[in-house]
């Protein structure tokens, strides 16, 4: 189980590192890549900082909910305890762009509305200019915000004291090594993080 610290509402979230590691190689080798992150919450905002070193970075898609996974690109997915049929897949890219969805599985999902996921707040150390190919073992960094509203489909007003399941990856389908990495271990035969059998068990303290 990882327990995820409450920090006092309107503090911010200024992690001097990440906690955790993404680190297991889902189906291919990992190429090098390294990945960590960090995990809070205020009762009524979930933030994450991941903390990346890759040997290309790539980040071309700008538009919400456009293929982000094709880029550099980290991914939360959440379950809500009161909601375990369903879950949350937020994917966001080296320059800060995000894709939301929420459903079942893989193939029956909504996609979040442009104007919820416009209040899910970026800050990519990259900046937000676009480009196609960053070589040499890039670090890089991004801090994401995302308000208890964008989990539109729960009926929850606060996230303390909740229990939820959940995973944390970093992919980058059209890298010219593609890698899938992950916290927790998935076991599917072929590439698919839409797999919430395989997801950790996570207390919002």
């Amino acid at each position: 189980m990882m327990l995820i610290e409450k920090i006092e509402a309107g503090s911010g979230f200024s992690p001097l590192k990440g906690e955790h590691l993404i680190a297991h190689q889902n189906w291919v080798p990992g190429g090098g890549t390294k990945v960590a992150f960090s995990i809070r919450h205020d009762g009524s905002s979930i933030y994450l900082f991941y903390e990346v070193v890759e040997k290309e970075v790539r980040a071309v898609n700008t538009d919400i909910n456009s293929s982000v996974w094709e880029d550099s690109c980290v991914e939360f997915f959440l379950s809500l305890e009161a909601d375990q049929h369903n879950y949350y897949n937020f994917e966001i890219n080296a320059i800060g762009t995000v894709l939301g969805a929420y459903g079942p599985d893989r193939n029956q999902r909504e996609r979040l509305s442009e104007s919820l996921l416009s209040k899910v707040e970026t800050t990519p150390s990259l900046g937000r200019i676009p480009f196609d190919n960053k070589q040499n073992n890039t670090p890089w960094n991004i801090q994401i915000k995302i308000p208890l509203e964008v989990l539109s489909h729960s009926a929850i007003t606060n996230l303390s004291g909740t229990d939820g399941y959940g995973n944390f990856y970093k992919c980058g389908d059209k890298l010219k090594k593609p890698h899938y990495l992950s916290w927790k271990p998935v076991l599917s035969p072929t590439p698919d993080f839409h797999t919430p059998r395989y997801f950790g068990h996570l207390s919002f303290l």
